[in-house]
């Protein structure tokens, strides 16, 4: 059982297992996302049909053709013909670059068989060329050629092999085993990911040509490349990893030079795959590593072989391409003595197509432009100059209008488009490629989702009909994020997702960790991060407040059972028992979901049959949220539709990786396939679809556009550096020299040389991703300081203006919901204004006259909003604005009736000047502790250890607790340690004065409560005073030590609330009457400042509260009054600048002001 039984997937009878054959060819059923595929079978052209009209036995042929001209089609209808003719499918190999490229042909040869009455469920036909290799050597196993593979064949994808080499640089870097003597130049490049790459990379050149780690060496040694010779004890290790530890594994390169070792050295077996595949179609040959056209000359010699090519469009190149071996064919497939059974010239065996069916002229035009610099092969001159546009593709779908942000395109100053649908409609023939620069990235993001909204909303392009390509994978991923922000629902490939990084992937992983883990492992059990984080995260969906209630709850409840666990404990043990929290099912409910997926997980995980995919099933499950995110993704709108669609993309990724997983290491736990997916930094490849591609954008690499076509193509990131990118790749370790050797080249290719071929692959990816647009290419690119366009933008649609530069494009407003939304509100608020301000002054000039009205734009836009409020748009509803709805509660802070109302002393000031600022400080929204405050603490922690000093061990202890503050050494270290120790001995003569005084210390940070009551106010004052001392008549006398610069004014100082509030409660009992003769009567109080600049120690007395004085009680009971709440005043009291604790969020202040107020 597979995630796929969510409504959002279908059971669909298909072709034996994608591209990986299921053992014995039993039929398999998998759950798959619907894709789009074509129904109608080909009506080929003349140029078509001469292929189709090959009489069976006709030998190699290769079919040269562009974009567009039907190439794949006609593979599919060639396979389908001979089929129908007769071929059992299984006597078919039809050979393709990728996995998603053989999906795409295996389900329109399936439809195409459908449709003509020969449906089938046999094996399929279809295979990558690394499929059909890893086939083979499974075969080739079972029939005892591979004696050193005892188990199950199966293929290393990139990022399992960047595992690998990740270990092992790991262990050289640790110590581990000895290492390679890399050169000097390379020691800083070691650690990085960049040489992780460029490893794999002279990896897959040495299985691609069969080199041996002896003959690395050799090579390293002979051509002076130090760093082929470090490689090849890398390259050791590496193999002796893969041949102790997973001997059946193969990586892709591997995997195809072992096919092809398998049939050179084994005639028979070669002559029984040749006799059984007697018909082979390739499609997309430029595609082909050297490996593969070896593996090819091989298997297809005097074969029936149908190559499909377009030399111009290449996108592996990055993987060995080499499409320049094209050249080669067909005559590499011709038998070496004799001739093929229908003998033809081999110069008739090369077919041309070049009439088009997908670029309109002048997105043809732009292709061509980009293929003439790319150097031809024999044919393909005469195909690219042959082309023609798309016939029809106009009918196909509605014309893509004019653009808007052209800069000779006429807009409106705000951003609405002037321009009339006809006038659209009508000149949109004569802008199929355009080009724009624009000032910065920023404007770039901002172009392109203008220009998909003004071609969806007003050229009635459907979403899933448009495209946008970037050469990167970072730059798509950037250019995703900002299209979902903006409210455009986007496709993206799962393949091109690191999946351990999802939202929705993530906590899966984190939680088949923990309950895969023996119990008496520590990782079996969540700690506290991890537990809160998996709360708070897509499956808890608990809030930092939910959380805090709970703690509070629980909490209640252990100390009214007689129990003392601390919360954490509490919240910690929740997560183990869903039934721990029945009583609290609102704050609770995050956690109780992640606790019944702990427990539904731990049950599935002690099956002694339990693999990853059953206890990611049972862990998904328990989670409630599959229908949950169904229903979102489906019926909703907005950012948690496109947040939900994405999250069950992602779930169908890991589910598909755990099925691969499990089908590829038998009996492996379910920890070690959470191991497994977190080592993994790369990508996996991936069949698993996205989103609805009808109704979406799709973000694309060209690699991942291969193949695949829509009206409009938005080109981005068409910068130097960027694309074209003219990095040579595979220097750092000489892996192009490498192949250049092992083809036998005697000469080493020239920097000028290198730049070139990387220039042209560039080119052939380019090309691509222009020829992927119907009716429509639009290129974009930077132009400012630090960015410079490329010359890629000129071959979309050259700029012809000799006299001046292609100018900036302005980028008009785009069309999004919230813009419109905004500009409504705008003018429903200036007309609001409007009105007031007639009003006020007729009122100021004592004018009788009529209300003249809101103006005429004011009914519209009202209108227009409660349309899109209707349709749920948001932030249309006038309900949900703020400033217009209620407040969320009217209830006090304390209820006075049963709870009386806690007050501290160092508070009451606050809340007697700013109830407001009293109210954001005891919510928490004050600031961070500074360095003033830190030092404060220190200085006070000092003065409580030594309450009676001497001096010197008061420095003494300074000194020694120095360290503690964390300083860096220099200046700032040096001032802060003056002030210490400034403050440390005025502290220390304070203790001199005190005794001068007839003063003896009682305690030191004495805690403290007393309950007042007046009125019926009950008050709580609880509070620690910092020095309690004994005065010469028993009287209790309190010392508040202070470390800060600003000290009260003498005449504040006579009724300082903090000091006031002390000794109000030392007169209402507050203390211990053993400790003091008259423990009631307040001696006095007194700040003691220690941050002076006077010379001695600065000491503020506060004369002793008399029995008469009631100043301080109204002070307790007037804060506390205003601590009640619900309403706190903000009061600024004519200080300038204002001293608001959160600017944001005092009325005040201009950053908190209302946001609907509105001032004359």
């Amino acid at each position: 059982m597979t995630v796929g039984e969510t409504a959002r997937k279908r059971v669909r009878g298909c072709w034996l297992n994608e591209d990986m054959p299921a053992e014995d060819h039993q039929q398999s059923l998998r759950l798959t996302a619907p894709r789009a595929v074509r129904v109608e079978p080909l009506s080929p052209n003349a140029e078509q049909q001469r292929v189709l009209e090959l009489a069976p036995g006709h030998g190699p042929v290769l079919v040269l053709g562009g974009p567009g001209t039907g190439r794949s089609a006609l593979a599919v209808e060639y396979a389908a013909r001979r089929i129908e003719a007769g071929l059992e499918p299984d006597r078919l190999l039809v050979l393709s670059p990728t996995r998603q490229a053989s999906a795409r042909l295996r389900d329109d040869l399936s439809v195409r068989l459908d449709h003509g009455g020969r449906g089938t469920r046999t094996s399929t036909p279809v295979r990558t060329w690394a499929a059909y290799a890893f086939d083979l050597i499974r075969r080739a196993r079972t029939a005892g050629f591979l004696p050193a593979v005892e188990r199950t064949p199966r293929l290393l994808s990139g990022a399992e092999q960047d595992t690998v080499i990740a270990e092992l640089l790991e262990s050289y870097a640790s110590g581990e085993r000895g290492g390679p003597d890399w050169p000097a130049d390379l020691a800083e490049a070691v650690p990085t990911r960049g040489f992780r790459q460029e490893v794999r990379e002279l990896i897959d050149r040495t299985s691609e040509y069969g080199i041996e780690p002896g003959r690395l060496e050799d090579l390293g040694e002979q051509h002076r490349r130090p760093e082929w010779v470090a490689a090849a004890v890398l390259l050791q290790d590496y193999r002796d990893r893969l041949d102790l530890g997973m001997a059946e594994a193969f990586d892709p390169a591997g995997l195809l030079t072992t096919a092809c070792l398998l049939l050179e050295e084994n005639p028979d077996l070669l002559d029984g795959e040749r006799k059984n595949l007697p018909v082979i179609v390739i499609d997309d040959l430029q595609e082909a590593t050297p490996a593969v056209h070896r593996l090819i000359r091989i298997l297809g010699t005097g074969q029936d072989v149908v190559a499909m090519a377009s030399p111009d469009t290449v996108v592996q190149g990055f993987r060995g391409a080499r499409p320049d071996l094209v050249r080669d064919y067909p005559g590499c497939l011709l038998p070496r003595s004799g001739a093929p059974a229908d003998p033809e010239p081999e110069t008739g065996r090369t077919h041309l197509l070049t009439t088009g069916y997908r670029m309109e002229e002048d997105v043809l035009r732009s292709w061509q432009r980009i293929a003439r610099r790319i150097p031809a092969l024999p044919g393909t001159l005469e195909m690219r100059q042959g082309m023609t546009s798309g016939p029809g593709t106009e009918a196909r779908t509605p014309a893509a209008p004019a653009d808007p942000a052209s800069p000779a395109s006429p807009a409106d100053p705000d951003g609405t488009d002037s321009t009339t649908p006809a006038d659209v409609a009508a000149t949109a023939r004569d802008h199929g490629a355009t080009a724009h620069l624009v000032a910065s990235p920023p404007h770039e993001q901002l172009l392109v989702l203008q220009q998909l909204l003004h071609l969806h909303h007003r050229g009635g392009i459907p979403l899933g009909n448009m495209a946008v390509i970037a050469r990167s994978g970072p730059l798509v991923a950037e250019l995703a994020r900002y299209l979902d922000a903006e409210g455009v629902p986007v496709n993206r490939s799962v393949a091109d997702t690191v999946l351990k990084t999802e939202p929705a992937v993530t906590p899966l992983l984190s939680l088949l960790r923990t309950v895969s883990t023996a119990p008496e492992e520590p990782e079996a059990h969540l700690d506290q991060d991890t537990a809160l984080w998996l709360a708070g995260g897509r499956y808890g969906g608990a809030t930092a407040l939910h959380l805090r209630q709970l703690r509070q709850r629980l909490l209640q409840d252990e100390r009214a059972a007689g129990g003392n666990r601390t919360s954490t404990e509490l919240l910690l043990a929740a997560f183990e028992d869903p039934e721990a929290l029945a009583d609290h099912p609102v704050p609770g409910a995050g956690v109780q979901r992640i606790a019944r997926m702990v427990v539904a997980g731990r049950a599935a995980a002690g099956d002694p049959a339990a693999t990853a995919e059953s206890v990611l099933w049972a862990l998904w499950d328990a989670s409630d949220r599959p229908a949950r995110w169904e229903r979102e993704a489906v019926t909703g709108t907005g950012p948690a539709a496109r947040r939900a669609d994405r999250d069950l993309d992602a779930v169908v990724g890991l589910f598909q990786a755990a099925e691969r997983h499990v089908d590829q290491f038998p009996g492996s736990s379910p920890l070690a396939f959470a191991e497994y997916m977190e080592a993994q930094d790369l990508p996996m490849d991936s069949l698993a679809s996205t989103a609805s591609q009808e109704r979406s954008v799709s973000v694309v690499t060209p690699a991942t556009a291969a193949g695949r076509e829509w009206d409009v193509v938005i080109i981005a990131g068409l910068q130097d550096g960027i694309w074209p990118n003219t990095r040579l790749r595979g220097q750092l370790l000489g892996a192009t020299d490498l192949a250049d050797v092992a083809q036998g080249r005697t000469t080493r290719m020239d920097h000028r040389s290198r730049l070139a071929e990387v220039r042209q692959d560039e080119l052939r990816s380019f090309a691509t991703a222009v020829s992927r647009a119907r009716q429509r290419v639009i290129g974009i690119a930077v132009a400012s300081e630090d960015h410079q366009p490329s010359d890629f933008l000129d071959l979309i649609e050259p700029w012809r203006d000799a006299e001046r530069p292609r100018p900036l494009t302005e980028v008009p407003r785009p069309l999004t919901a919230g813009a419109l939304v905004a500009g409504l509100r705008r003018e429903l608020e200036d007309t609001a204004q409007a009105v007031l301000r007639g009003r006020a002054a007729r009122a100021d000039a004592e004018d009788p006259g009529p209300d003249a009205g809101p103006p005429p734009r004011a009914r519209p836009a009202a209108s227009a909003l409660a349309r899109l409020a209707a349709e749920g748009i948001r932030g249309a509803d006038p309900a949900h604005w703020w400033g217009l709805l209620p407040l969320s509660t009217e209830e006090p802070l304390v209820d006075t009736g049963t709870t009386p109302v806690p007050v501290s002393p160092s508070r009451v000031e606050t809340a007697l000047q700013s109830p407001l600022n009293w109210f954001i400080y005891q919510a928490g929204g004050q600031a961070g502790s500074t360095q003033a405050q830190s030092i404060g603490t220190f200085i006070h922690a000092i003065a409580e250890a030594f309450p009676e000093g001497p001096a010197e061990d008061l420095l003494a202890e300074l000194e020694r607790r120095l360290p503690d503050l964390g300083l860096e050494p220099g200046w700032e270290s040096d001032r802060v340690a003056r002030a210490a120790r400034r403050m440390i001995e005025f502290f220390g003569g304070y203790l001199r004065q005190m005794e001068k005084a007839g003063r003896s210390v009682v305690a030191v940070e004495h805690r403290f409560q007393q309950e007042l009551e007046r009125g019926g106010l009950r008050v709580q004052i609880r509070g620690s005073i910092d020095r309690l001392e004994r005065d010469g008549d028993g009287r209790p006398y309190v010392i508040d030590l202070k470390t800060g610069k600003h000290a009260p004014t003498a005449k504040d100082l006579e009724e300082l609330p903090q000091l006031g509030v002390y000794q109000a409660a030392i007169a209402a009992g507050a203390l211990p009457a053993e400790e003091f003769g008259r423990p009631t009567e307040p001696g006095g109080a007194a700040l003691v400042q220690l941050r002076t600049t006077n010379k001695n120690v600065k000491i503020q007395d506060q004369t002793a509260l008399g029995p008469d004085q009631t100043w301080a009680l109204e002070q307790i009971f007037t804060a506390a009054a205003a601590m009640v709440g619900p309403r706190f005043l903000a009061v600024h009291g004519g200080v300038t600048p204002p001293r608001c604790a959160l600017p944001a969020l005092c009325p005040i202040h201009s950053e908190g002001r209302q946001s609907t107020e509105w001032h004359r």
